[in-house]
């Protein structure tokens, strides 16, 4: 079947992109194009500049270009409309396909998925497309684009080839139990499989450290009412996004806004501030602030320097003590907080550039065993168990059949990653996520 979407973004552009793909796509595509060129033998890989046509109808003038079986986005044959940006043209064209028998609309992720299926890039890969979209950030970008040519697949596969060796070595033994010949110490095979479990607790691990390269940096403004939380998000922002006024309590509500430091994302989130309270509303803004702390990465417990009697303790893993209002008292900081003006401005940079170095390491850099996705951990962490087990079958002497059927599945486990032991139901799931025309 050939499909046929919209590529490039929606609305108006300069030029919007049309893809056609499927076997037969070249000569359904050809069939609208007047240009003498496109009558003859078609080449592959060159663009051809042609009116569009439709039942006498002149669509718009565009360009064409067609690629062959193998060497295309999706591995099929397919082709490229470059038309002017406007989506009634987009619309016509798109309808004369559509019109035409054995052309429908693409799916969601169809095109990506096709790729997939033809063996043009794993799962991962697949996954890191739609990553790479949706990147609002330096690290991000990184991340996706590097799990997208292969980085983390290629790690994958490591770990893969260790577990099918050792099974290699297992049913080798099995195929001579009868002979007189000395086998691999259990405790060698133990060892092998610690190896693997070392390699994948890696992965595991590195999770926080991908997510947020890929997601951000949690940042939760904490604090009593009325200490300027809202002011330092507006600060932080360079706009003002937040209500703030003197009255105790404004912020009922989390807020949550985006920027980039240093090429990471910081997700900001001001919360309701902390005080004993009988208005419901307000209760439950409390109620919420409470729960992000649980889930931040680093937390700002915002301080009015003016009033420094009985700060109140947050337990948080990483904790900024932030001095606001240092324009109208100065206070003494330490290795753990700093002060800051929302009215004037002063510290905030440095702000910015405490809260980055107390979450990233310094000269942190993307390496290709930080996994960003939480389907990848669970099955990391699946996998793990399964090793796990194999290693209890060993100490125990279980047969060889036994710790066989373990390593069997943890290897089939972790093919769910790549995608070669997905099922069909999952693989659709994880497409259906992706824009139509991707």
């Amino acid at each position: 079947m050939i499909i046929a979407a919209l590529a490039s973004a929606p609305g108006k552009a300069g030029i919007s992109v049309i893809r056609v793909s499927g076997k037969g796509s070249a000569g359904v595509v050809r069939e609208f194009l007047t240009s003498k060129k496109v009558s003859g033998k078609i080449e592959f890989n060159k663009i051809y500049f042609s009116k569009f046509v439709n039942e006498g109808e002149l669509i718009d003038e565009v360009n064409a270009v067609f690629f062959e079986e193998g060497h295309s986005y999706t591995g099929e044959e397919s082709s490229e409309i470059y038309c002017h940006g406007s989506p009634i043209i987009v619309k016509k064209i798109l309808e004369a396909l559509y019109e035409t028998k054995g052309v429908r609309e693409a799916e969601p992720g169809e095109f990506t998925q096709r790729r997939f299926m033809n063996g043009k890039m794993d799962l991962v890969q697949a996954e890191a497309v739609i990553d790479l979209i949706n990147a609002e950030s330096d690290a991000s970008y990184t991340a996706s684009r590097e799990q997208l040519e292969g980085g983390l697949s290629e790690e994958l596969k490591k770990i893969n080839s260790m577990l099918i060796d050792l099974i290699s070595v297992l049913e080798l033994e099995l195929d001579f139990s009868d002979e007189d010949l000395e086998f691999t110490p259990k405790e060698e095979i133990a060892y092998k499989v610690d190896n693997a479990l070392e390699v994948i607790n890696k992965f595991i691990q590195g999770y926080k450290k991908g997510r947020i390269f890929r997601d951000g940096i949690k940042v939760v403004l904490l604090g009593e009412v009325n200490v300027g939380k809202s002011s330092l998000m507006n600060r932080l922002l360079k706009s003002d996004r937040v209500i703030v006024t003197e009255i105790a309590g404004t912020t009922r509500d989390t807020i949550e806004e985006k920027i980039e430091v240093h090429g990471y994302l910081l997700r900001l989130f001001d919360t309701a501030g902390f005080r004993e309270t009988t208005d419901v509303i307000e209760t439950e803004g409390i109620s919420r602030s409470k729960k992000l702390l649980e889930e931040a990465d680093i937390v700002l417990q915002i301080i009015d320097s003016t009033r420094t009697e009985n700060i109140p303790v947050i337990q948080a893993q990483n904790i900024i003590r932030v001095f606001n209002k240092c324009d109208l008292k100065d206070v003494k900081t330490d290795a753990g907080s700093i002060k800051v003006s929302c009215k004037t401005g002063e510290g905030i940079d440095d702000l910015k550039d405490m809260i980055v170095k107390t979450v990233i390491d310094e000269n942190l850099s993307y390496q290709p065993y930080y996994i960003s996705n939480l389907r990848h951990l669970n099955i990391l962490r699946e996998t793990a168990v399964q090793l796990e087990q194999a290693k209890v079958s060993i100490i125990e002497s279980q047969t060889n059949e036994v710790v066989i059927f373990d390593l069997r599945q943890a290897l089939d486990t972790l093919g769910e990653l790549t995608g070669e032991t997905t099922s069909i139901d999952i693989i659709n799931n994880i497409f259906g996520k992706f824009c139509i025309g991707k």
